[in-house]
């Protein structure tokens, strides 16, 4: 699969999920998914990465290093406005591995 282009870099409402969210060449809207983990209510850390096929509704679990591997690919799409919180992601694989 080739990337087309990244749709968002996004932390979502959920209580801190973070997602980049981008277009391959098969036309399906994928995301990169860290999944907040909360603990009696409270976030504490990310769950195992997730790629979700958000098009056919897909979901495959990831390994943290091959998550590293999605964002080593994603990098080079990633805007400026967007590396802040992309850098945030890459940190949270990195303190996974």
């Amino acid at each position: 699969m080739n990337i087309s282009h990244i749709l968002s870099v996004e932390k979502l409402r959920n209580g801190g999920s973070l997602i980049v969210s981008f277009q391959a060449d098969d036309f399906c809207e994928y995301w990169l998914m860290l999944p907040i983990k909360v603990c009696q209510g409270i976030s504490s850390g990310y769950l195992p990465p997730v790629l979700v096929n958000r098009t056919l509704d897909i979901e495959v679990d990831l390994s943290w290093s091959v998550a590293k591997s999605w964002l080593h690919r994603l990098e080079r799409y990633i805007d400026k406005v967007d590396q802040p919180l992309f850098n945030t992601i890459w940190n949270a694989v990195d303190e996974n591995i």
